[in-house]
């Protein structure tokens, strides 16, 4: 038997003691909060990505904390995107708000981008290519920026300048393209460079992305080009030569999704610090869409911009697009090039950054789904 002093005295000694341990775990949990608000512990980088659904993350998409999600590539404490992409590109962890947004989209030639273009025209969008700035439509020497309809009156919007490459980028800087507010969609084949000088600080975007296999892609250039007679590139020659002779004498392209993400230019070697960077990329502040995958990725395209696909009008557009007469745009029926060709290993073989890049994209286009439904969810509440 305990003598009922020395018991009183045992358990007020418990009881202190477990309030010690409950106030330190206190401390330490306020401790790390701070340290989290203020980005000094960070994510953890793992080999396979993982954005999945945790209450963490759908917290700080609901309260749009800038805060990239948990999971990526292992990457190097020196991989890092770049300035100015961290200050004018929205990451995807923040909510959209297209009041306050523009939309890139990046077309990669042979990836989906003409019928992503031609399903924006449907929806009423306004936007920027290079449709706009034809002298034959009177507005390319506009001096204020303007948005008009180039072939009819209920026809598409566009405005009058052309962001496909940085001659045109620069003059729709001049003109004040972002800051406007006037285009729902800037379409351009020059990402890195677009994002650098439309954007800043105070108009900030989002990119836009579908990929399709790099060898898939370029065995379809290949044969696309033979018979294209409106194409500025358009080479009818190439009607008399293999693909693997194409691979090997004709081809300038090379990993050119890193190239384009990181502004390297055809002459510049790409590295594998090139292929890290592009993929932190993507995964910070770019929603990828897949050609393989086209009606997913244009509703996901369409939550972030958020377009309301229930309408009547909007509706009919998708249907067009994805209904049971499905309509293609700049399509080209060719012969499938096999996987262990010559034809297709000696492409493969160029492009072997562009390849493991793609391959990321497939994994990250699944786990993106969950962060555009809770951009669904976040976007409804408001």
């Amino acid at each position: 038997n305990i003598n009922p002093t020395r018991r009183t005295n045992y358990l007020t000694m418990v009881d202190r003691r477990r309030s010690a341990e409950a106030a330190l775990l206190t401390g330490c949990c306020i401790l790390a909060s701070v340290l989290f608000s203020f980005d000094l512990i960070p994510f953890n980088n793992h080999e396979d990505p993982s954005l999945s659904s945790s209450e963490l993350q759908r917290h700080l998409i609901a309260k749009g904390k800038r805060r990239t999600p948990k999971g990526s590539i292992q990457t190097s404490s020196s991989t890092s995107i770049r300035s100015w992409e961290n200050n004018h590109l929205e990451p995807v962890t923040v909510t959209p708000d297209p009041s306050r947004e523009t939309v890139l989209f990046w077309h990669i030639p042979k990836s989906g981008g003409t019928t992503t273009k031609a399903i924006y025209e449907c929806l009423h969008q306004t936007l920027a290519s290079r449709a706009g700035s034809l002298p034959k439509f009177g507005h390319d020497k506009d001096e204020e920026i303007v948005a008009f309809h180039p072939w009819r009156e209920n026809g598409p919007t566009y405005v009058n300048v052309d962001t496909t490459g940085p001659e045109g980028i620069r003059h729709a800087k001049e003109m004040g393209l972002v800051p406007s507010g006037l285009a729902d969609l800037i379409i351009t084949g020059d990402p890195a460079f677009a994002i650098e000088h439309l954007y800043d600080d105070a108009h900030k975007g989002r990119v836009l992305v579908t990929f399709r296999h790099p060898v898939d892609r370029l065995v379809s250039k290949f044969y696309y080009l033979q018979t294209a007679d409106w194409e500025r590139a358009y080479n009818p020659h190439w009607k008399k030569l293999s693909v693997l002779e194409f691979a090997e004498k004709r081809n300038n392209e090379n990993n050119v999704y890193v190239r384009s993400l990181v502004g390297k230019k055809n002459k510049e070697k790409v590295t594998e610090k090139d292929l890290k960077m592009a993929m932190k990329t993507l995964k910070e502040r770019c929603v990828v869409g897949l050609t393989n995958y086209m009606e997913e990725s244009i509703h996901r395209f369409n939550v972030v911009m958020d377009i309301d696909e229930s309408g009547v009008e909007n509706k009919k557009c998708m249907d067009q697009f994805f209904g049971g007469h499905v309509e293609k745009r700049n399509s080209n029926t060719h012969p499938i090039e096999i996987k262990g060709s010559p034809g297709w290993d000696a492409l493969a073989k160029r492009n072997e950054l562009d390849i493991r890049l793609y391959n990321y994209v497939k994994k990250l286009f699944k786990e993106q789904k969950e962060i555009i439904d809770l951009y669904a969810e976040s976007m409804a509440v408001e």
